[in-house]
């Protein structure tokens, strides 16, 4: 069963916090919010917007990118599996690396078309 996209982001935001041994309650005080709302994303109830994703992005020391990574079927379960036990770090190395090779990518196709 595929995950949303929600379902990817409150995945990860959980995972990742605990991770790095961070609490709902710190989180939520780096972020200039509750222990609350930051619950009840965690539980679906709430969607932050862009501005609060960043922040808590940059709370947990990570590109909010990767907190909308994941959510494969069933099929690719090893591979899911894998990327899980993969380490925080390692997964920020291999996104960041991705983004850069992205934008050169788009760059280049832009390059000598006119706008």
């Amino acid at each position: 069963m595929k995950m949303t996209l929600q379902q990817v982001f409150i995945a990860n935001l959980k995972e990742i916090r605990k991770q790095k041994g961070i609490s709902q309650m710190s989180l939520s005080e780096m972020c200039n919010t509750t222990s609350n709302y930051i619950g009840q994303i965690e539980m679906g109830r709430r969607i932050p917007s862009f501005e609060k994703i960043e922040k808590i992005a940059e709370a947990l020391g990570i590109s909010p990118g990767l907190l909308f990574i994941g959510g494969t079927t069933g099929e690719n379960s090893e591979t899911k599996d894998y990327l899980l036990k993969m380490p925080l770090r390692v997964k920020e190395e291999i996104f960041s690396r991705f983004l850069t090779l992205v934008k050169t990518d788009i760059s280049e196709a832009l390059d000598g078309e006119k706008y």
